[in-house]
């Protein structure tokens, strides 16, 4: 299996390398041979393998408007000239672009889909236009398309007609007992359970600004931590920090990973994300994971995490920093109540977001693009499942 379209692994810039370590490692340690193409930048140190993977360096244009691209359309050549894969995985749109090289060469391609990056803010003009190209040509070349989320289904049902194969990602179950990390939290001068949280990329779509404003509003010794760093959106992170200048309680902790990172999480007194845009994010998931009240935008993947969680009742109309004031007042002053919500977010996503099912659900894919029968671990040949197996004979 070759995956092509991410940074590296590992890689700790955005949520798709975080999850897809998590998955490509199960599926190697059930017997797969899976080659990572990765980035130079992001792949500094000089290893062949790591964590059963093999990682493989592909060159690439350094320019925000041709990385993606160009990294995509090498290492997709090298796949159909220089290897014999059964199964090529793709990421993201920008890659999705090159699935009909892959049908040239004779080999399958899959794309997962973790978002409609066109949307997203950093996109304009040409960009746009070109990452739409991309989705018309994963649409038409592809063997398949898996997208995280039912909001994607429904887009892909809408705008093509196309049956794509929902799974979404998985979170690592957390250990409520592990002992905090007190480096991070006396670096930064926190105090458990005595701050507010945004944790991921520093872009646009984000609107991470009206974070900051509404917390600006309220009147509370807490902080505001901000965890993450910018990619191509330097201007943007400038931006965050002129409207936080004045408010001493507003910390930048830049990006912060492993135990840290968790750290950050489990002692976070509440999260928030207000984004725009998102596929199903991983940091929302995480979150939940540990049982940290969330404050979110009302958006349709936000809607499919949270909306079937009994009292909750955190959902903001994005851009609406008065209704952000609000919520943020509203969960520092019933806290208790929240913490139980919490919980039952924390049981719902143990149930219902397992790394173990997305991979034994992304193997029958690419068995079934490969054209060979597929083996359940420890068990004999299986049909697919009747979800997917329905999908892909309408297909």
């Amino acid at each position: 299996i070759a995956v092509i379209g991410m940074r590296a692994i590992p890689c700790n810039y955005s949520g798709i390398e975080r999850a897809s370590e998590s998955l490509y490692t199960r599926l190697a340690a059930r017997g797969h041979a899976i080659t990572i193409y990765c980035r130079p930048d992001y792949l500094q140190d000089r290893v062949a393998s790591y964590r059963g993977l093999r990682l493989l360096r592909m060159p690439t244009v350094k320019r925000k408007s041709m990385d993606t691209l160009c990294h995509a359309f090498f290492c997709m050549l090298h796949g159909i000239t220089c290897e014999r894969y059964d199964v090529i995985q793709l990421h993201a749109l920008a890659s999705g672009m090159f699935s009909f090289l892959g049908r040239l060469g004779g080999i399958p391609t899959v794309t997962k889909i973790h978002g409609l990056d066109w949307q997203r803010a950093k996109w304009k003009g040409l960009g746009c236009m070109v990452l739409r190209h991309a989705e018309r040509s994963l649409v038409m070349h592809s063997s398949d398309v898996i997208v995280v989320s039912k909001a994607l289904q429904s887009y892909f049902a809408q705008k093509y007609g196309l049956d794509t194969v929902y799974i979404p990602n998985g979170v690592e179950q957390s250990d409520s007992t592990a002992v905090l990390d007190r480096g991070v939290l006396d670096e930064f001068q926190l105090s458990p359970g005595r701050f507010i949280a945004y944790i991921g990329r520093l872009v646009p779509e984000k609107r991470i600004e009206d974070l900051i404003i509404a917390f600006g509003r309220v009147t509370t010794p807490y902080k505001l931590v901000i965890v993450g760093e910018a990619g191509y959106t330097d201007n943007y992170v400038n931006h965050l920090r002129c409207l936080a200048a004045t408010d001493a309680r507003v910390v930048f902790t830049g990006l912060q990973k492993g135990a840290a990172l968790q750290t950050l999480y489990r002692a976070a007194a509440v999260f928030v994300l207000p984004s725009d845009l998102e596929g199903l994010p991983n940091s929302l998931l995480e979150c939940m994971e540990h049982a940290t009240p969330a404050i979110v935008s009302d958006i349709a993947p936000h809607r499919e995490l949270l909306g079937s969680i009994t009292g909750y009742d955190l959902f903001v109309a994005p851009r609406d920093v008065e209704g952000l004031t609000e919520r943020l007042v509203r969960v520092l002053h019933c806290s208790e109540r929240y913490a139980e919500v919490a919980v039952q977010a924390q049981t719902f996503v143990r149930r219902c977001y397992s790394w173990e099912n997305s991979a034994d659900l992304t193997e029958e894919v690419l068995y079934r693009a490969a054209n060979v029968p597929y083996v359940r671990p420890g068990g004999d040949k299986q049909l697919l499942s009747t979800d997917i197996s329905r999908t892909l004979v309408r297909r």
